[in-house]
Order: C-alpha cells, then sequence, then structure tokens
C-alpha cells in the first residue's frame, strides 16, 4: 500500500505544479496583452482563448486533487456534526464513494469528449489567429480521474483505518 501512496503523492504533487505554471503563466500572459495592447497597440493574438481554454481549463480540473489530498474541499458539517462520533466516519466513507462514482464518470465522459475533440482538431479563431482547442479537453478526463483516486485511496485509508494523507507522506514508512 505504501507504493500506491507514494505514486499518488508524485501524482498530486506534480498537479500541483502544473496548477502553479498556469496561474504564473497566466499572469504573465495577460500582463504581456495589456501592456502589448496600451504602449504599443499590439496586443498578444489569442490571449482570450489561450487564457479560458488552457489556463482556467486546466487549473480547474487539476488542483480537484490537490485540494482533496489536502482535505481542502468545501464542506459543510452542519449535520455530522451532531451524530454521534462512530457515525462520522461512515458519512465520510459515503462522501468518498459518491465522489469516485461521479468523478470517475466524469473521467470517462471527459475523455470521450476529447477524443473526438482530438479527431476533429478542435480549433478556435480569433482574430487573424487559429488556435486549437483540442489538447485541453484533456484537462478534464485526467483532473476527475485523479480526483477519483484520490477519493477512492481517502476511502481505502478509511476503511483500513489508516490516517489519509496523500501530500504529507511520512518517510519513514518506507523503512518498515
Amino acid at each position: 500500500m505504501k507504493w500506491i501512496e507514494w505514486i499518488l503523492t508524485k501524482l498530486v504533487a506534480f498537479a500541483g505544479l502544473v496548477g502553479l505554471a498556469c496561474v504564473v503563466l497566466m499572469m504573465v500572459h495577460i500582463v504581456c496583452d495589456v501592456l502589448g495592447r496600451y504602449l504599443f497597440n499590439m496586443p498578444v493574438e489569442g490571449t482570450i482563448t489561450i487564457v479560458s481554454n488552457y489556463y482556467m481549463v486546466i487549473l480547474a480540473f487539476g488542483s480537484l486533487a490537490v485540494s482533496e489530498a489536502r482535505d481542502a474541499n468545501i464542506s459543510v458539517e452542519i449535520v455530522s456534526d451532531l451524530l454521534p462520533r462512530n457515525v462520522q466516519p461512515s458519512l465520510t466513507g459515503l462522501a468518498s464513494l459518491i465522489a469516485v462514482g461521479a468523478f470517475s464518470l466524469l473521467a470517462v465522459r471527459g475523455w470521450i469528449e476529447a477524443s473526438d475533440k482530438f479527431s476533429s482538431g478542435a480549433a478556435l479563431q480569433q482574430g487573424i489567429v487559429t488556435i486549437p482547442i483540442w489538447p485541453s479537453y484533456f484537462a478534464v478526463p485526467l483532473g476527475c480521474g485523479l480526483m477519483a483516486l484520490a477519493s477512492a485511496w481517502k476511502l481505502v485509508c478509511l476503511i483500513a483505518g489508516r490516517p489519509f494523507a496523500i501530500s504529507k507522506p511520512d518517510p519513514e514508512a518506507f523503512n518498515e
């Protein structure tokens, strides 16, 4: 089980780095567009298309598993906090099971859609530039698939009575 945790840790860390890179690239891209537009009357062609079809999509779907690994997803605990302590893990398990099912379905359907867009060579025209957008469609199944794996691992940890740790593995655990 340690190798599963290790692989998931690496995948989630990579997704976090990709998300960070998207934020930085998006800021640089937009700043260059604004400066080019107002200082030189030469905007960066395709900025709106690239920001909305690449950076934002990758950031949104790539960050799903990162937030799950950090247990940072939004949750409302009004009812669950009122329930007995021994019932609360069952609700967490049910939520994880539903997340695995929902994100697995999204990953499969997203893969089908991404494959269709790849086959058709989907692109958008912005100004004089044609920008292929089919690659960004693969962010949906990859992000949802990683989220499904993270939720499945959370469920396995809950059933096994282990602490859920993807983003912060215990380095001593590999020496056992």
